[in-house]
């Protein structure tokens, strides 16, 4: 008997001694881990803070104007990171951090916040249910690289739209989109092969149609005046400027939008549409509405991301639709997919005059008309902006 206790309390001091031992060698790896661990947090923060500065600095470098688009991812992020201080919430360190972070978390809502449904509306619902002043739109993107047209058809079949425009049209695409020409009284398409070319079909009256380059030859738009059936005229800019990559400035996007902006701004009824490449929050697409007048009826009910499509998580809104004050919102919503990187945007207007009075666009001051003519210079053909 005793022997067996004997036996037991050796165990019992092995298993003792074997587990202090082990715990001694944690404690012994634990410091240089808290310590790693602890370092990749203020490498982590440091980069998300610099996120939330960089897209602030005036510059045109692709690099700087990327931070515009992932705000909301940002957003999270630094909320994120937040939690991970939490820890380490005795160190000095993690309270400048937080506390900078705090400060990212603020300019992130801010150039959001008026596109949650929080905030007030830009554009005010429709009052008018006559269709003679409405007009239906789609905007797509169709992937140039995308060879199965039949999704968009079926779109269109479904949802009727007066006009639809159409970018990275290619030859291929033009011709397996050939049905459309029965379709719609009016087509004109202008296909590349270097994903800009662009196409527009309307069962509107096109008073005039024509396809421009703005800032490079290679990068065409299309500028058409359209009647509606209630007889009002309407001019229409389709655009697709070049988005942000590496090796190249945001000057020429910038300077299409804005060149854009100033010519419809003294037209009495006006819609600019078309893949922007640019998000509604950044500082270009701010500039372009000041200049152009133009509403974006998007703020106030959401954010609508149309890219990318193949990702759940990283989708901005790149694809728009602006308008002059003389139109109210029917309908805006984003469509199914058609095996393009992009959702099409489809978006109903109804016309009507005695809104002018009631919902204003940006306006354009000093400070900012001297920002549009420094984004217009790389741009041969602008002239000065005039004043209001």
């Amino acid at each position: 008997m005793k022997a067996e206790k004997s036996r037991e309390n050796d165990a019992r001091t092995r298993k003792r001694f074997g587990w202090s031992s082990k715990l001694r060698a944690c404690r012994e790896l634990l410091p240089p881990f808290a310590r790693y661990l602890w370092w990749l947090v203020i490498l982590v923060c440091l980069a998300l803070i610099t996120t939330a500065i960089l897209p602030l600095l005036p510059l045109n470098w692709w690099w700087v104007r990327i931070g515009d688009f992932p705000r909301v991812q940002l957003l999270i992020g630094y909320l994120v990171a937040l939690l991970g201080l939490i820890p380490y919430r005795r160190r000095m360190l993690a309270k400048v951090l937080a506390g900078l972070l705090i400060i990212g978390v603020v300019i992130q809502i801010y150039w959001i916040f008026p596109y949650l449904p929080l905030a007030p509306i830009e554009v005010q619902p429709a009052e008018s249910s006559d269709p003679m002043s409405h007009v239906r739109i789609v905007t797509a993107n169709v992937l140039q690289e995308n060879k199965n047209a039949g999704p968009l058809l079926d779109l269109v079949e479904k949802e009727q739209p007066d006009v639809l425009v159409l970018c990275e049209v290619n030859e291929r695409w033009v011709n397996d989109l050939s049905s459309l020409k029965e379709k719609f009284s009016f087509h004109l398409t202008y296909p590349l092969d270097n994903t800009y070319g662009i196409a527009l079909y309307s069962n509107l009256e096109v008073r005039s149609a024509e396809v421009r380059t703005l800032v490079r030859d290679d990068i065409p738009s299309i500028d058409a005046q359209l009647r509606l059936p209630s007889g009002d005229e309407v001019r229409l800019f389709a655009v697709h400027p070049n988005p942000p990559r590496p090796g190249e400035s945001t000057r020429k996007r910038d300077a299409e939008l804005i060149i854009v902006g100033r010519e419809v701004r003294e037209d009495p009824s006006a819609i600019v549409l078309g893949d922007l490449n640019d998000v509604g929050w950044s500082r270009t697409t701010n500039l372009f509405q000041e200049v152009s007048g133009l509403l974006d009826p998007r703020r106030g009910r959401g954010l609508y991301p149309t890219y990318n499509a193949n990702s759940w998580i990283f989708r901005y809104p790149l694809d728009y639709l602006f308008h002059s004050d003389d139109f109210r919102v029917v309908k805006l919503r984003i469509l199914s997919d058609i095996g393009s990187d992009h959702f099409p945007l489809f978006v109903e207007l109804s016309r009507e005059p005695e809104a002018i009075a009631e919902q204003e666009g940006p306006h354009l001051d000093a400070s900012d008309r001297e920002d549009a003519e420094e984004a217009v210079e790389a741009a041969p053909s602008a002239e000065p902006l005039n004043p209001d």
